[in-house]
């Protein structure tokens, strides 16, 4: 079922075929200014002294209204198939002409990234809002080195240590809606704030929609377009510094290349937010739009085991480590009646324990809802083993048949030719680390 989103720059700016639309969101508060936490990083921009262009505030709005449309819209109740929704967007910004030039890769790029199908109307921002980035009153000369993305989890973390440790000046840029994520970030620029004073600087966007916006709508809690609007704000932070155009997205190539463990994790049900293919997409439209900003993975061809063993202050990361959030949900366990924290299970889990265990002469001191992986026997059917016994088959179908990795790391999207070998061996390295912590765990296929 197709669903018709109008995204409105204030009350004057009404759509001109109310009847055929779904949902309307606004994107200007009650005092006329920018809402939706959009506005955070723009003052903090303001504040830095620097201002972004309107074209990157429009790639912002855009990522926005992506962000509210793919976690507000249900794939159950919306999508015909159960999965794939149809989503169209009508989005002001201030150059249409340019926008709608580059309509059909940006709903290529999403198509890819969430598995739905998006198609885009652009038109002329309203009047009063031809510009909406304040210009400083003096405008800061300070050099950044780097815009360097920022989660709270352990990739982000060592990705700023390196940056840091290595006499780089960088700005963090966070964007944040849970508590958890929120907390880790704040924790850990506090201390990196400690050590390192005024060698970089951090910007946290607090930008997200509640159910209440649009009730009628439904929700979807896959956030599969969450990394569109993440780095959309590093690019923002890019364009208004000025001193830099690189933007680095730290991700270990594991998790980047996200090959489904099994038949049944497809396409859209396995995550792209970080894939080679989706990061390329996301530079040249950057390029394509007249944005001076690149994206780059720097540890693409590293597990996240090497990453941590690699770090340039393992003591400072040891110390860091259980204060990052890696989890995929760490409020689920909420269930199990404890606070949100790692559970211990899930992919991004698995794969951050077997990267401290294999990274760190110290032992890993996170609290895990699941602390001992070879207690029990854990159920196949239940949170507790089953993506476990996934990791099981497909590293144990991979060391049967070594010569599919070169398929498989194909399978989640397209992949430089180029640079196709060290994938392959940043695919079977990071599956080995993640056995190796595995080795003994017992798995069964409960009654």
């Amino acid at each position: 079922m197709r669903r018709r989103v109008f995204i409105r720059l204030g009350k004057g700016d009404v759509s001109p075929d109310a009847d055929a639309t779904d949902i309307t969101i606004d994107m200007i508060d009650a005092f006329g200014t920018l809402d939706r936490g959009m506005n955070q990083l723009l003052e903090r921009l303001f504040q830095l002294g620097t201002r972004p262009s309107e074209t990157v505030v429009d790639l912002m709005i855009v990522a926005t209204a992506v962000y509210a449309a793919d976690t507000g819209i249900s794939r159950e109740r919306y999508a015909d198939d159960g999965w794939t929704r149809i989503i169209d967007l009508s989005v002001p910004v201030a150059n249409p002409d340019l926008w709608s030039a580059f309509a059909a890769r940006l709903s290529s790029m999403l198509r890819f990234l969430t598995g739905d199908h998006w198609a885009f109307v652009f038109r002329p921002r309203p009047e009063g809002y031809e510009e909406i980035a304040r210009q400083p009153d003096e405008m800061d000369l300070t050099d950044f080195s780097y815009v360097s993305l920022f989660s709270g989890g352990l990739d982000s973390l060592i990705g700023a240590i390196d940056l840091l440790a290595s006499g780089q000046r960088p700005l963090l840029v966070s964007h944040y809606w849970d508590g958890e994520a929120s907390s880790a970030q704040r924790q850990l620029l506090e201390v990196l704030q400690e050590r390192y004073g005024d060698a970089f600087a951090s910007i946290r966007a607090y930008i997200g929609f509640r159910k209440t916006d649009f009730a009628e709508a439904g929700s979807d809690n896959n956030q599969r377009a969450r990394s569109f609007l993440f780095y959309s704000l590093a690019i923002v932070a890019a364009d208004a510094v000025g001193s830099t155009n690189k933007v680095l997205i730290p991700e270990n190539g594991l998790i980047a290349l996200n090959v489904p463990m099994d038949a049944l994790r497809l396409g859209s049900l396995s995550t792209r937010t970080a894939h080679p293919h989706f990061i390329q997409s996301m530079s040249e439209l950057a390029v394509g739009l007249g944005i001076d900003a690149t994206l780059e993975n720097p540890y693409r061809f590293k597990t996240k085991g090497e990453m941590a063993a690699e770090c340039l202050d393992r003591n400072l990361l040891a110390e860091l480590a259980p204060v990052s959030m890696s989890c995929s949900h760490p409020a689920q366990v909420r269930f199990e009646s404890v606070p949100p924290q790692h559970c211990g299970r899930c992919v991004p889990c698995l794969i951050r324990r077997a990267a401290l265990a294999a990274g760190l002469d110290s032992s890993d001191t996170t609290p895990y809802f699941l602390n001992d992986l070879h207690a029990n026997v854990l159920d196949s059917r239940s949170a507790d083993g089953k993506n476990i016994r996934s990791f099981m088959f497909a590293a144990e179908n991979l060391r049967r048949a070594p010569a599919k990795a070169r398929y498989l790391v194909q399978k989640p999207g397209p992949l430089q030719l180029e640079d196709l070998d060290d994938y392959v061996d940043v695919y079977r390295r990071g599956m080995a680390e993640v056995s190796k912590i595995l080795r003994g765990v017992r798995v069964a296929h409960g009654r």
